[in-house]
């Protein structure tokens, strides 16, 4: 009887380290480094599993024809400013990060913004998952 309990007290220790190890390890590969954003970016494309991209319409606003043609320029004070290359005129935005590594979209007015949450951000792609699970698909432009 003492054997059976040593043995069950030894799996779940064993159990819990393994858990605790793998915990450890996917926190670390989903650290994201903030200080890639900085810089200019391009929408590559939009990926959604269902029709309801309004989110993203009301962020990045109403697609035309030149819907993939717009840049993003993410600045350290914490703007957005977002144009096509060809016109004078450019919106500005502001980018938050929260503690969970997501960004808080906000256009002038609103205090509250939208959140979009980074599921990967490197030297070259950005990838943004609205609340919808719209994946907004962004590349570093040189």
């Amino acid at each position: 009887m003492k054997k059976t309990i040593l043995a069950v007290i030894l799996l779940a220790a064993a159990g819990g380290a393994y858990y605790f190890l793998q915990m450890k390890k996917s926190s670390s590969e989903s650290n994201i480094q903030q200080k890639h954003i900085i810089g200019k970016w391009k929408l590559d494309s939009l990926n959604s599993e269902n029709d309801s991209i309004n989110l993203v319409i009301a962020l990045i606003g109403t697609p035309d024809s030149n819907f993939l043609n717009y840049e993003y320029d993410f600045r350290k004070d914490g703007y957005v400013l977002k144009f096509l290359q060809d016109r004078m005129q450019k919106d500005t935005v502001r980018f938050e990060w929260t503690k969970d590594n997501a960004l808080l979209w906000k256009e002038p007015g609103d205090s509250t913004g939208q959140k979009l949450t980074v599921t990967k951000l490197n030297k070259d792609s950005l990838l943004l998952q609205t609340k919808d699970s719209t994946v907004i698909i962004l590349k570093k432009r040189e």
